[in-house]
């Protein structure tokens, strides 16, 4: 007679778009809501290429959609700050490295997060005015 394997519990890989969703929740408190200005001159909002490819990309192309466009995009000061989501066991594509060189040359700061408490260091390392909301328990 063969035994059981034990029974083991792992933790729930969070999907990418849920991580964004939660990201979205946190940065609606700190700064504003999507697309609103902050009073302090701080506006954000998300970029959604999830189906970049899609049927026809050449279309897309055309109206200057690039593929590698971070998921969240901040502006303050005239500042540019792009924020890329990635689960813990996520990579950069090659289109991914590409924009975020290029918004670098560019004068912008770019930022990779895979959960909440590294979108608020990125916040914070930035000096961006937040209003210190939220706390992310250690």
């Amino acid at each position: 007679m063969t035994r059981a394997k034990p029974f083991r519990l792992a933790a729930p890989v969070v999907p990418e778009h849920a991580l964004q969703r939660s990201m979205a929740d946190t940065l609606g408190l700190e700064i504003a809501p999507a697309g609103k200005v902050s009073r302090d001159g701080v506006c954000w909002y998300a970029v959604d290429h999830a189906n970049y490819a899609g049927a026809v990309p050449g279309i897309r192309q055309g109206r200057g959609i690039v593929a590698g466009v971070a998921d969240l995009f901040l502006l303050w000061r005239g500042q540019a700050y792009f924020i890329e989501i990635k689960t813990p066991d996520g990579q950069l594509s090659e289109a991914q490295k590409a924009v975020a060189a290029a918004v670098l040359l560019a004068g912008g700061h770019v930022g990779v997060v895979a959960s909440v408490e590294q979108l608020l260091d990125c916040l914070d390392e930035w000096r961006v005015p937040r209003a210190g909301r939220v706390r992310v328990a250690a």
